[in-house]
């Protein structure tokens, strides 16, 4: 069966079990917070792919990924953790839950916004940025701000999947490539 098919077959299971029981703020948090993990942590999946591993420490190992210990998942979030293990699908947890957030999103008309700068963003800046995308886009703007001093200046801006580069690094970029064509072009 196909891997998207099956996370999303999923996520739609989660989010209506969510939502019955009132938690899918808390599983939204807590998919993202997974998701990210999952993203950066690759001995995450080393641990779940290793069949000596009982099902007990990849649950726990799941619980600890999402909230540091500090305090179990809620138990929507167990209860969906213990079905993707129990079905042996742990391999496709990484989209299952790209695929709830997305599904999350779409419910509750929510945009996710990223914006890149060199340096931080002055919050009269921001908030002029934000007051213009929330006019422009169809829901709730949700905003992930990054500090990238590689970018040398300028911004990059993403709306749900649209990319706005206005950064230095990209004009020069574009700059040296525009050059290296006409010195190709001259010899």
């Amino acid at each position: 069966m196909n891997t998207g098919t099956v996370a999303a077959r999923y996520a739609k299971a989660l989010l209506e079990y969510a939502l019955e029981k009132g938690q899918d703020g808390t599983v939204y948090n807590e998919m993202t917070v997974l998701r990210d993990r999952m993203s950066s942590i690759h001995e995450i999946h080393e641990r779940l792919a290793d069949p000596t591993v009982s099902l007990q420490v990849k649950q726990s190992l799941l619980e600890t990924a999402i909230t540091d210990s500090k305090e179990p998942p809620c138990q929507v979030t167990r209860d969906f953790l213990q079905l993707v293990l129990r079905s042996q699908r742990e391999d496709m947890l990484l989209f299952m839950a790209s695929a709830y957030i997305d599904r999350y999103r779409r419910h509750y008309g929510i945009v996710p916004v990223s914006l890149v700068t060199a340096v931080p963003e002055k919050e009269d800046h921001r908030a002029r940025l934000a007051a213009l995308v929330a006019r422009v886009t169809k829901g709730t703007p949700e905003w992930s701000y990054t500090v990238d001093p590689r970018i040398e200046g300028g911004f990059i801006l993403s709306v749900d999947g649209y990319r706005l580069d206005a950064s230095v690094a990209s004009q020069l970029e574009r700059i040296r490539k525009e050059l290296i064509e006409k010195n190709n072009r001259i010899i």
